[in-house]
């Protein structure tokens, strides 16, 4: 995939999307498989607002 932008920053933050939208949509993270620091914890990575209903842990807290 590619990510592209106006700028620097705003092609970074769309990548960070792309990125977030990957991880959780997986099949890993829907099999409970995939964490980063401890399970059920979060991945720290932004999700467009049509997929926020599938954070979990200490991403929901900062949407």
């Amino acid at each position: 995939m590619e990510a592209g932008g106006f700028d620097s920053v705003q092609a970074l933050f769309i990548a960070l999307g792309m990125i977030g939208a990957e991880i959780y949509t997986s099949n890993y993270h829907k099999a409970g498989q995939l964490f980063w620091d401890k399970p059920g914890s979060g991945y720290g990575f932004p999700v467009a607002p049509t997929l926020r209903d599938l954070l979990i842990g200490d991403d929901t807290k900062f949407v």
